[in-house]
C-alpha cells in the first residue's frame, strides 16, 4: 500500500469501514455545498442528494487526505461503475440537474473512451485546506493507484475551473465542453442558468494512464 506523507499530510488508499465512514461524514459536509453548479441551478437552499459512498464496483477505489490528527481532509472517490439516474421522487430543481449531467455525459461520447477508463467522479478539499496541493496529491495517488491496478485511461467532469485548471497542470487533455449558457439550446430544454462568473463551463478531461512515468 502507498502512502504519501508531506506537510503533515497523508494520501493513502482508503482499506477499511471506519474510514469509508469519515469519508462518507466529509462528503456529506463538503461536497457540493460551494460548487459552481449548483449555484448556475440555484440550488444552494436545495441541493442535490448526496453521493453514496459504498464502492459499488469492485474495482472502485478511494483516496483520502489527513492532516497530523488523522482528520479528513480531501477526498478521491474513483469509480467505474454508471452514474445514478433520475429517480421518480426526484425534486423538479434537482431533477433539471441531474437531465444536464445525463446531457453533458452523452455528448461527451464517452464510450469513445478507452475500454478500462475509471472516472475520478468526486475531487473534494475541506476549505482550509485549499491551495495548498491537497487536491494536486489525492489526483496524482488516484493516478498512481488506477495505472496500477491497469486502467487504460482515467476521466473526470470539472464543473469548477479550479479542477479543470488542476487537471490540465497534470497533463489531462480536454475531451468536451459545455457552455452552461448554450446548454438550453443544444438540449431544447427551456431552462435559465446563471453561472458564477469564472465557471461558465462544464468539462470532460482525460488521461492515458499507461503513458505515465
Amino acid at each position: 500500500m502507498s502512502i504519501i506523507k508531506s506537510m503533515d499530510i497523508t494520501v493513502a488508499k482508503v482499506t477499511c469501514a471506519e474510514e469509508m465512514i469519515q469519508m462518507e461524514d466529509f462528503i456529506n459536509e463538503h461536497f457540493l455545498a460551494d460548487m459552481p453548479l449548483v449555484q448556475a441551478f440555484g440550488l444552494e437552499d436545495c441541493p442535490p442528494p448526496r453521493p453514496s459512498v459504498p464502492m459499488s464496483g469492485h474495482e472502485d477505489f478511494y483516496i483520502k487526505a489527513t492532516d497530523n490528527q488523522g482528520r479528513v481532509i480531501g477526498v478521491a472517490v474513483n469509480r467505474i461503475s454508471p452514474h445514478m439516474h433520475t429517480e421518480s421522487d426526484t425534486p423538479p430543481e434537482v431533477k433539471k440537474l441531474v437531465e444536464f449531467m445525463e446531457f453533458a455525459e452523452e455528448e461527451a461520447e464517452l464510450t469513445r473512451l478507452p475500454e478500462r477508463t475509471i472516472e475520478l467522479r468526486i475531487l473534494s478539499v475541506s476549505k482550509e485546506w485549499r491551495r495548498q496541493g491537497v487536491a494536486r496529491k489525492l489526483t496524482e495517488e488516484s493516478m498512481r493507484v488506477a495505472r496500477d491496478a491497469g486502467f487504460e485511461a482515467m476521466r473526470i467532469c470539472c464543473t469548477s475551473e479550479y479542477t479543470a485548471r488542476l487537471v490540465r497542470r497534470l497533463g489531462w487533455r480536454e475531451h468536451y465542453r459545455l457552455a452552461y449558457k448554450d446548454y438550453p439550446k443544444l438540449s431544447g430544454r427551456d431552462i435559465q442558468l446563471t453561472p458564477t462568473p469564472g465557471h461558465e463551463h462544464l468539462y470532460y478531461y482525460v488521461i492515458e494512464l499507461q503513458t505515465l512515468v
